[in-house]
């Protein structure tokens, strides 16, 4: 486990850890509407609108999951260093396919649900600085390898 004090990797554990916080959040929140702490009053639109799930099941459990797999990619990756390069392209694979759907969903919030939800937004911004810090270490990493 002393990889794990990897400036690094203690960066990506933190906001991880806060991306499963504000996931695990606005997860509580879709199932308990009226607890929703929101600035804006964005949020209540965007948590009950038509958009808020996919095939009944609530976005912000899919960010549960990833942040969690994320996590473990993330420990995994330090106590196992002989899959380190295969683990880290997972990670910022997954990354880049979050930002991707978080492009689709701005979309939607600016253009189709007409709202903006800010613990939407905190998550992905959490999530956009995990593919900064998880792809500056995946290209190091790689560079090293080449050169």
């Amino acid at each position: 486990m002393d990889g794990l004090r990897k400036p690094l990797t203690i960066v990506s554990l933190v906001l991880a850890l806060v991306g499963l916080g504000l996931s695990s959040y606005l997860t509580w929140v879709h199932y308990h509407p009226g607890a929703l702490v929101c600035g804006t009053g964005g949020c209540e639109i965007v948590q009950t609108s038509k958009y808020s799930e996919i095939f009944g099941i609530p976005i912000a459990i899919m960010g549960v999951t990833m942040f969690i797999v994320l996590i473990a990619g993330i420990i995994l990756r330090e106590t196992m260093p002989e899959y380190a390069d295969m683990i880290g392209t997972g990670i910022v694979v997954i990354l880049l396919a979050a930002i991707l759907y978080w492009i689709y969903l701005s979309y939607l919030e600016a253009n189709v649900i007409h709202a903006w939800c800010q613990w939407c937004i905190a998550s992905s911004l959490v999530t956009f600085t995990l593919l900064v810090v998880e792809g500056y270490r995946w290209y190091r990493s790689y560079s090293e390898i080449g050169g």
